[in-house]
């Protein structure tokens, strides 16, 4: 199951370098345009030509060869590199180049860690100074251009930048996501058996047999974590939450999840969420007068969508009816 998770964590990388890639052919296309037809620059249009069939043709050698990692790692060696002479041509008319450079450390942060960010923004830095030094030292020219020549083009680099940031946050997401689910041997102990058994536990004498494969000590002190982070955060009020939601609150994989809540004498991960959530509507019960708070008031406040769930399952519990049980242990009160 972890390798499961870990192929969908190299597939979602995989995925952001594909949707980069159509991004930064789209703004290239457009660049080539202005710059062979709206600014006259014929050097920057094939020298930027020149980008997009780099970037075409290694794309396609390199996809199924290279890790996700390798190839972002790459591209962030590359970009900058392939940006110095944009970065000259313009240096004096547009600050627009500069933040293209932006999600650089960014993207190493999301991908990498907080060191390859560092090292990543000093690279960045690095070419932009050896940029500077360049021009002073060498006393390099470059036609000027007018703020309105370059205006169009300052506009496209900004939304292109804004786009590839956008784009980091999305994967960012999902790979936190994901990742939140793979941590499992760091968390767990689990005897391999268990790890790869399939079936679920049944109410018969042969779930004690695979129950004993998974580390009691842990079990309990996990299924201890769940009920802490329901009472402290009080999840279980969410009409959504489901064993996913938990599990990356937990940091573990939520197929353990299950087996632990199961290891605990639950069916599965509903009855205990279900069993949790009558317990505090019972509490609610007590704790609060009936005369002046309704039934439909307590069942939402403990994490029920409608009345008919609520009716079903506290009678599957209790074994009565709600407003049996209301009868019964608060008959002096009046309730809706």
């Amino acid at each position: 199951m972890e390798n499961f998770y870990l192929e969908n964590i190299e597939s979602l990388k995989k995925r952001f370098i594909q949707q980069y890639n159509i991004l930064t052919y789209c703004i290239l296309i457009i660049l080539i345009v202005v710059f062979q037809f709206y600014i006259y620059i014929p050097n920057m249009a094939y020298y930027l030509l020149g980008g997009l069939i780099f970037l075409s043709y290694s794309s396609f050698l390199i996809k199924d060869r290279y890790s996700a990692s390798q190839i972002i790692r790459a591209y962030m060696i590359i970009a900058p590199a392939y940006h110095f002479y944009i970065m000259l041509t313009f240096w004096n008319n547009s600050i627009s180049l500069f933040a293209t450079l932006f999600p650089l450390p960014l993207a190493a942060y999301v991908f990498f860690s907080k060191k390859s960010a560092v090292r990543y923004l000093l690279y960045m830095l690095g070419n932009i100074l050896a940029c500077y030094i360049t021009l002073t030292v060498f006393d390099i020219h470059f036609p000027k251009y007018t703020h309105n020549e370059v205006i169009f083009s300052d506009i496209l680099n900004f939304i292109y930048t804004f786009a590839v940031i956008v784009l980091i946050f999305i994967y960012h997401d999902k790979l936190n996501k994901l990742q939140a689910l793979t941590g499992i041997k760091s968390e767990f102990d689990f005897n391999a058996q268990s790890m790869n058994e399939r079936s679920e536990f049944p109410d018969t004498g042969k779930s004690v047999k695979k129950e004993h494969t998974i580390d009691q000590e842990t079990v309990n002190e996990v299924f201890e974590k769940l009920n802490h982070i329901m009472s402290t955060k009080g999840l279980f009020k969410d009409p959504k939450l489901n064993i996913s939601m938990l599990s990356i609150h937990l940091k573990i994989n939520y197929n353990h999840l299950s087996k632990i809540i199961r290891n605990k004498g639950y069916q599965n991960f509903n009855s205990y969420l279900n069993e949790y959530r009558i317990n505090y509507v019972k509490k609610l019960m007590s704790e609060t007068d009936l005369q002046k708070i309704t039934l439909m008031y307590i069942y939402t406040e403990a994490g029920f969508s409608n009345q008919t769930t609520f009716n079903r399952v506290f009678k599957q519990i209790e074994g009565i009816t709600p407003s049996e049980y209301i009868h019964k242990n608060f008959s002096s009160e009046d309730t809706e």
